[in-house]
């Protein structure tokens, strides 16, 4: 369900515009759309502050979904995805010569492949490692972000239930979730909202497989960041137990994982084998005297 925005059949610069939604790429009307709301797609790609609506049909005809129509940005905005616009649909456009086609007069500044990397630490990842939670105590209670497009982004708390908390405290590895918090109840954060309206069933094991909407507009912001409060909390501090013949001890793990050890009794190897040889030899005993009283039963 995630977003991303492109320029087809013309340059990084030019082109056909098309959006990515619901995992399949298609156009956007220009039915009402003004030389602010070229523009604007022009700063989203990073193709200079000026651009316009290039007539003719000039970069061809899609053949995939129309997704968006009446886009309408102003001077403030700096991304399509803040712009108000009717809501999603595959048939936005009346027909194929609504399309909207675009022509920018910058150029896009080279980036590195970091800038935009689908992982946030590496170039694989999981989706566990796209999903954290901040400003909480530990590791399993905190703000929900979300790693897209480059950056970690927030959740807008609407419709943001114990389900949709389930899912992500199940994908922390963090139990079940306790709550379900709104209104930025850890705090608000900073950067993109990238998405609202989760609705998980909350049997679903990552929150990618959960159906949501990009947030498009001023329908959000970080005071409405979504929350959760899971029941476990990740292996951070635990006890073990290390069975070494010369010295058994315990040891606990800090939150950097370094262990420090507990002295206990110190036991020597002749101490633990007799204490084996004893138990063998209680064992011998109980069947031979087992064995007696079946032979004397016998007898009788």
């Amino acid at each position: 369900d995630f977003l991303a925005l492109r320029l087809v059949n013309g340059n990084d610069c030019a082109g056909r515009v098309e959006v990515f939604y619901n995992g399949t790429w298609g156009s956007i009307c220009s039915n009402r759309m003004s030389q602010l709301t070229a523009v604007t797609v022009c700063k989203h790609l990073g193709c200079g502050e000026e651009g316009g609506i290039a007539p003719d049909f000039k970069y061809g005809r899609g053949s995939g979904p129309t997704w968006l129509d009446h886009i309408e940005c102003t001077k403030q905005h700096s991304s399509l995805w803040q712009c108000q616009s009717d809501p999603w649909d595959p048939r936005s456009c009346d027909n194929r010569a609504e399309e909207t086609h675009i022509t920018c007069t910058g150029r896009k500044e080279a980036t590195s492949p970091a800038a935009f990397a689908e992982c946030p630490n590496s170039t694989s990842c999981s989706d566990r490692e796209k999903l954290r939670v901040m400003g909480g105590e530990d590791e399993c209670s905190g703000r929900v972000e979300i790693w897209h497009q480059g950056s970690w982004g927030t959740i807008c708390d609407d419709a943001w239930d114990v389900a949709d908390a389930n899912v992500v405290c199940r994908q922390l590895g963090c139990g079940s979730a306790v709550s379900a918090l709104s209104e930025a109840a850890f705090g608000e954060g900073t950067g993109p909202i990238w998405l609202e309206k989760v609705h998980c069933k909350g049997t679903e094991l990552s929150l990618w497989d959960c159906p949501a909407k990009p947030l498009i507009g001023k329908n959000c912001d970080h005071k409405e960041d979504a929350a959760v409060n899971c029941s476990d909390v990740l292996p951070i501090f635990h006890t073990c137990l290390f069975l070494n013949l010369d010295s058994p001890s315990f040891c606990s793990c800090d939150r950097n994982n370094s262990i420090t050890h507990e002295s206990s009794t110190r036991l020597s190897v002749p101490v633990i084998l007799c204490i084996i040889l004893g138990i063998l030899l209680c064992l011998v005993l109980a069947i031979l005297t087992g064995q007696i009283r079946r032979a004397r039963a016998q007898q009788r």
